[in-house]
């Protein structure tokens, strides 16, 4: 199998110095690198700039309730007309007025530290500090901080997880080649320079779907699962299962990395001996449900016993293969279940099973945005029901009331990753990464010096001698995060288990314990002019926690949070020093469930 995948891609190559007879010899390039190993549909998409640079509608005031609603609850025609006075233009906003400001109902006010680490959170994949947000949020528009955060590598890194969860990226079972592809057209997607159902069509023959199942109709289920947001009837199946028949399972040697890789092949069905498209047997590629859709490639040159390699094909043949996702994408439900996935993404709940008619406005932004999936993103970070505040003290509040879904803020548990990238980043540790694109990393390292150079380009934490930091991904794991998906998947989870993971990981970082050499420099943790050995006071507690609340949590301490830190600091005995009671605050507030949810 090494010889014909050698073979292959020599071939290519030496053609044309056959053809012209100017060369008396033509080497093999095996055309890999292992910063950037991408080799398959995605090589072919893409713009040169996004498709937007702004996006419309934004931030509206919030609307004051209907003064004068209809007793019955229902929006009638008084109720459409309030409404449309309001002239609202997020489209989210416009279509959930008829249950919320329209019937007399209200959305919960939220303050701007509050949306600023929302935003962050959700758009970045970390929690910033108050400091940051004061820097970069407050007192600034927040359709502009969100439009400002889309455009940072930090946003595509977030889709880019978010996608290999669902793709399932794995490269025992997918050629590496191929995930990185694949993690490339994600890229492409999420930085604007590819619509929406460019995606689709690339995905929806791209080997890591086709070779990660093993028979037709699983690739057509995987495929409407993914970007239909339900599994296909049986006739749906069956039909759209003959377009998918040409796809084989197979492996070969890998010439560069040394290893023998999983890999995703056209065998050359519905064609007779000589090659050519077969009267006889064509109906089997083809699909008649949604139309007349063949999908037959006749062998070439570039075929070896009657299959061709999947990143031997050209442009044109991977155009033919990704009928199936054009077949999708002429259907308004592949753009509604899209718009239901940002909506669950953002607000941690399914809308759309609450109020359907979301729905179709949020299409139609998405059309009027040409495709560009960002601007759905911009939509629902910046209505009023993403922005309003998931708190509520029992002065304002009564907490036995029963309280709509609609009226109060998005509550979610944070990933793995946010949580650990947060904590990291404000104790200022560097620690190994995962990198989803290679979820076995010590196969490659073990296989050849190349497979060590992937590895050691990739986000992974890789010393000279060969061993990999696993500080972040052990912890990451038993969180629920960094899945290899292979025996298991993305999972959140409030456990025993999943407190002591938590604990143990903060405890090695704040060294509560002050064992020598332990944990994060103090002066992380310690405000600025204050030295580590000095005896503490009540007003340094209260200092103290001051600052790591407004770093940790994004806000200044309350009242009685202060109140607890001079008490706190009574009981840490006659000679506390700042660093005692530094470490043993950040323990403390860094195990705190505000750091968990969010």
């Amino acid at each position: 199998m090494a010889t014909r995948n050698i073979l292959s891609r020599a071939v290519l190559g030496c053609v044309p110095a056959l053809l012209s007879l100017a060369l008396a010899s033509c080497a093999v390039d095996p055309a890999f690198d292992p910063k950037s190993p991408s080799r398959g549909p995605g090589q072919f998409v893409g713009r040169d700039a996004p498709l937007n640079e702004v996006f419309s509608g934004g931030v509206s005031p919030t609307p004051a309730p209907n003064p004068d609603p209809n007793p019955d609850g229902l929006c009638d025609a008084d109720c459409h007309a309030y409404c449309e006075s309001l002239d609202l233009q997020n489209p989210v906003d416009v279509a959930l007025c008829p249950s919320i400001w329209g019937v007399g109902k209200a959305t919960r006010p939220i303050d701007e530290v509050e949306a600023c680490r929302r935003l962050y959170a959700d758009l970045a994949g970390y929690f910033p500090s108050l400091y940051e947000i004061e820097r970069s949020c407050v007192g600034q528009d927040l359709g502009e901080v969100a439009r400002r955060i889309i455009r940072t590598q930090d946003y595509v890194d977030v889709q880019r997880r978010l996608w290999a969860d669902r793709l399932r990226y794995n490269d025992l079972v997918v050629n590496v080649e191929r995930i990185f592809d694949a993690d490339d057209v994600v890229q492409k997607t999420y930085r604007g320079l590819l619509r929406y159902d460019e995606m689709v069509h690339v995905m929806s023959a791209h080997p890591v779907l086709t070779r990660r199942y093993d028979s037709a109709g699983d690739r057509v289920e995987a495929l409407f699962v993914t970007f239909f947001g339900r599994p296909p009837f049986e006739n749906e199946r069956a039909d759209m299962a003959k377009l998918y028949t040409l796809w084989v399972n197979g492996y070969f040697d890998h010439p560069v990395l040394g290893v023998r890789v999983p890999d995703a092949y056209i065998e050359h069905r519905c064609v007779d001996e000589e090659g050519r498209v077969d009267p006889a047997t064509q109906g089997a590629c083809t699909s008649i449900l949604w139309g007349y859709y063949p999908v037959i490639l006749e062998p070439t040159f570039r075929a070896v016993g009657n299959r061709t390699l999947s990143e031997n094909l050209t442009r044109e043949e991977w155009e033919l293969l990704q009928t199936p996702g054009r077949i999708l994408t002429t259907f308004e439900a592949t753009w509604e279940h899209a718009a239901a996935e940002v909506l669950r993404q953002y607000l941690g709940y399914d809308l759309t099973e609450l109020r359907n008619t979301v729905q179709k406005p949020l299409v139609e932004y998405l059309f009027a945005h040409h495709g560009d999936v960002r601007a759905l993103h911009y939509a629902v970070v910046t209505s009023q029901i993403y922005l309003q505040s998931s708190k509520c003290s029992d002065e304002e509040c009564d907490p036995d009331a029963p309280t709509e879904r609609l009226l109060f803020g998005p509550l979610k548990q944070a990933d793995a990753e946010v949580w650990l990238d947060s904590i990291a980043r404000f104790g200022g540790e560097k620690m190994g990464r995962c990198d989803f694109r290679i979820t076995n990393p010590r196969e490659w390292i073990e296989s050849s010096p190349w497979g060590f150079d992937l590895v050691a380009n990739s986000r992974w934490s890789v010393s000279p001698d060969g061993s990999i930091d696993r500080r972040y991904v052990d912890v990451a794991q038993t969180l629920g995060g960094c899945p290899d998906n292979q025996v298991s998947s993305r999972f959140t989870a409030v456990s025993i288990l999943n407190t002591a993971t938590q604990e143990a990981f903060v405890g090695s970082l704040c060294n509560p314990w002050m064992r020598e050499g332990r944990g994060v420099p103090v002066d992380r943790l310690i405000p600025d002019g204050t030295s580590p050995s000095t005896q503490i006071d009540a007003a340094g507690a209260e200092a103290i926690v001051e600052f790591q609340t407004r770093l940790f949590f994004a806000r200044p301490a309350t009242a009685d949070e202060r109140a607890t830190a001079a008490t706190a600091q009574g009981a840490c005995g006659a000679f506390c020093t700042y660093e005692q009671f530094a470490r043993a605050a950040c323990y403390a507030l860094l195990s705190s469930s505000e750091m968990l949810f969010y």
